[in-house]
């Protein structure tokens, strides 16, 4: 399973195992329609007999901790938990966060804590078998504080962790939620067909 929750569709990734149905790719990502490379709508699900083995989710604008949160509640962790995979590779770094200068998401650092966390637990499925590729970002401020933040998450460590930047007055309100609720229901009427916890 791959698993890609930085800021940009994976297209390359997507492509490669397009057709693919050994491959899982779970794509967490900002709405293309607001970014590069304009791919990863959640009618994008695969083709022959990879169809279904490629879910997109396009994250609204701003999407925060709860958003993520519910994704992995109601599609990530359950579908993993259905296809078993013998390994996740887990790609995607700072690019998500809030003061990130090229993106426009809403996480702070320590929502990328409980993206690691996430994987972690999830990875249990496949007896802990978990690969990391912490990488993109475009705050060097912020992309170290992250990046921390990933790796405490995934194996656990517990330190404080410091927010870099002072984060604006609107992120005390998830303002992402009702889009992201519309989201998962989208992903879900593509996907009920191939994934018996999705139905």
């Amino acid at each position: 399973m791959v698993f890609d929750t930085d800021a940009h569709a994976g297209n390359g990734t997507a492509d490669y195992f397009y057709a693919d149905p050994a491959v899982l790719l779970i794509d967490l990502h900002q709405d293309p329609r607001t970014l590069y490379p304009g791919t990863g709508f959640a009618y994008q699900t695969g083709t022959g007999n990879g169809q279904g083995f490629t879910i997109n989710i396009p994250m609204p604008l701003f999407s925060g901790q709860e958003a993520y949160r519910l994704v992995f509640e109601e599609i990530v962790c359950p579908v993993a938990e259905e296809f078993r995979p013998q390994i996740i590779i887990r790609n995607g770094g700072s690019d998500p966060h809030v003061s990130d200068e090229l993106t426009n998401l809403g996480l702070q650092v320590r929502g990328f804590r409980m993206i690691g966390e996430q994987v972690r637990e999830m990875a249990e499925v496949c007896n802990g078998r978990e690969i990391d590729l912490i990488g993109s970002g475009y705050n060097r401020k912020v992309l170290p504080h992250s990046w921390l933040a990933l790796i405490c998450g995934l194996t656990g460590i517990d330190i404080t962790l410091e927010e870099p930047e002072t984060a604006p007055v609107w992120l005390g309100v998830d303002r992402s939620l009702g889009d992201i609720r519309s989201v998962v229901q989208d992903v879900k009427n593509h996907l009920r067909d191939y994934w018996r916890c999705l139905q």
